[in-house]
């Protein structure tokens, strides 16, 4: 059997194409060749550059959160792989789709001491929803009808039972160039249905008795894409005065009824106030950010625990789990909803009273705060034109958002999967170019730096624009408790540090703003938020010890006042 001798990555293009992946995110190198020649050259996919395999990867899951579809990569073999692995692992748990195309070197060849060749089959093999290997040589049609097997069986499971990072690593022998790009069969194609789960009758009813026989009843919003449809069933339901709705930034759910600045009101409430805590408790999204709702939880009398989700349904975060309900949010509600009744209850109200004081107190901490992180965030927050989306980086910058009021004309991002700082910059650019919204990300001084490499994208979007507290280190460690009592807070865990990130601006050929002081905050965030045909950067230089004291006192005036 004569065959082109590149047919099943012939194939595999083609089978990208029909999919509907139209964008490929490359990273420069030889062994990739093939890859990079007949996706650039006999498809009509979107191809996009970026040197760093770690910043592409990023950048890749930015687009696909953004387009909410299957975003793919293509890097050479070695430790190119390697550098993917902090997005899959981002990718994974926040359940974005992405398609990694690694190319490998003869099977042969791996650990014979060959330049560039290391053990890359199911090298990600605890982050990735599933892992193939081509086959190296097409002799047969059986090899064929296996090769497109596999990338069928790829494509679908990035999206299928649910979004994430899928993983076909390609062993590829030269001729590297120079191949015919002839196609003469069309590859077999295969899809899937999607199909909707339900509670049978009886299972419902007994869920239904529980409800209603529950006075305290809180629903728990973790991370989510904006869901009209979910948003509109919460409401729904916040109009029982049983239930309270509670929810973060980045869940992406509002309503004037739902508890936002979950750690402002904690922080009012106390340690153990069984007034707050409720009977049943129902979770729905992904990761929460605020570690005082867990511990709040975790040691409340929880009677019943309902988690919904379609696939992690078993996960037991606040260890009071006693229903798993492996379907989608919205499919639960609308089962539930017409089932159950409203009931008198002071439990939605004591939230609701319980918010307004925290805000209160908030404001008046504020209005006579010092400069400092807090004070600099209050001031960020202010200003956002409305029209943008928000990425905020991990570490401080992600918690200082939690204690602010925000609004349903932003829609909220972080890298909230794993929590790591590498990467946040990358994705917000990725995230800027699919969307083409104006976006800010805001960052810390360490997580701009780390990921430096996000500004080395030839693709670098004008309406991306990139905030840097500051602190000259790792401001965290001075507000958790424990580093400053080792004597090596500064060295080892702030990682203190003095550099400014105008010349890395320059470098890369973005415009440059900064400010040290709060007299002149307002008017530099008014001029940077102005469109403009690049990409702008804001320093805004801020004091590591102050900033810490400002905090803790924050939460002591909010326990105490």
């Amino acid at each position: 059997m004569m065959m082109n001798e590149k047919i099943g990555l012939l194939h595999l293009a083609w089978l990208l194409e029909k999919n509907n992946i139209r964008h490929v995110v490359i990273s420069p190198g030889s062994r990739n060749a093939p890859l990079i020649t007949i996706i650039s050259k006999n498809t009509d996919i979107q191809c996009h550059t970026i040197v760093d395999e770690r910043s592409a990867a990023f950048f890749a899951l930015g687009m696909a959160q953004q387009l909410q579809q299957t975003v793919a990569l293509v890097c050479t073999s070695g430790t190119a792989v390697l550098n993917y692995a902090p997005a899959i692992a981002e990718a994974y748990y926040q359940r974005v789709p992405l398609l990694l195309l690694t190319a490998d070197r003869p099977v042969a060849w791996i650990d014979q001491a060959d330049g560039q060749t290391i053990r890359q089959q199911n090298i990600y093999a605890n982050y990735i929803r599933k892992s193939v290997q081509l086959p190296q040589t097409i002799s047969s049609k059986d090899d064929l009808w296996h090769n497109d097997r596999l990338v069928n069986e790829a494509i679908i499971a990035t999206n299928y039972p649910v979004a994430g990072p899928v993983h076909v690593n390609i062993p590829i022998q030269e001729p590297l160039y120079g191949f015919s790009l002839e196609m003469t069969d069309i590859p077999k194609i295969f899809s899937v249905l999607t199909t909707r789960a339900t509670i049978e009758p009886d299972a419902l009813k007994s869920l239904v008795d529980i409800w209603n026989g529950s006075k305290k009843k809180m629903i728990l919003v973790g991370q989510h894409h904006a869901d009209e449809a979910l948003n509109n069933q919460l409401i729904e339901l916040s109009k029982d005065g049983s239930v309270v709705v509670l929810t973060e930034t980045i869940s992406n759910m509002y309503h004037t009824d739902f508890i936002a600045c979950i750690d402002r009101c904690l922080g009012v409430a106390g340690k153990r106030n069984t007034a707050y805590e409720p009977d049943l408790l129902l979770t729905i999204g992904g990761s929460v950010i605020s570690k005082r709702i867990k511990s709040f939880l975790r040691t409340s009398e929880l009677v019943h625990h309902w988690n919904v989700d379609p696939v992690d349904y078993q996960m037991d975060t606040y260890q009071h789990l006693t229903i798993s309900l492996p379907l989608k949010p919205t499919a639960f509600f609308a089962q539930l909803l017409p089932e159950v009744g409203k009931f008198d209850s002071t439990f939605a109200n004591d939230w609701q009273v319980l918010a307004s004081n925290a805000s209160a107190i908030h404001r008046k901490f504020l209005a006579d705060c010092a400069y400092s992180d807090l004070k600099i965030f209050e001031s960020i927050l202010n200003s956002i034109p409305n029209d943008f989306d928000i990425q905020i980086a991990n570490s401080t910058p992600v918690r200082y958002a939690q204690l602010f009021d925000y609004q349903s004309k932003y829609t909220m991002y972080s890298n909230r999967g794993t929590s790591g700082i590498d990467g946040c910059i990358s994705t917000a650019a990725g995230a800027a170019f699919a969307s083409q919204k104006p976006t800010l990300v805001i960052s810390g001084d360490l997580g701009f730096f780390y990921d430096s490499n996000a500004l080395w994208n030839s693709a670098l979007p004008s309406n991306l624009k990139i905030i840097v507290i500051n602190n000259e280190g790792g401001g965290i460690f001075r507000f958790l408790p424990g580093p400053d009592t080792t004597g090596l807070l500064e060295k080892h865990f702030e990682a203190r540090q003095h550099m400014s990130a105008q010349h890395i601006a320059t470098t890369y050929g973005i415009d440059y703003f900064t400010t040290s002081m709060m007299k002149d905050l307002a008017l530099t965030l008014s001029e940077f938020f102005k469109p403009s045909s690049r990409a702008a950067l804001l320093e805004i230089n801020s004091p590591a010890e102050g900033s810490a004291k400002v905090l803790r006192d924050y939460f002591t005036f909010l326990k105490e006042e």
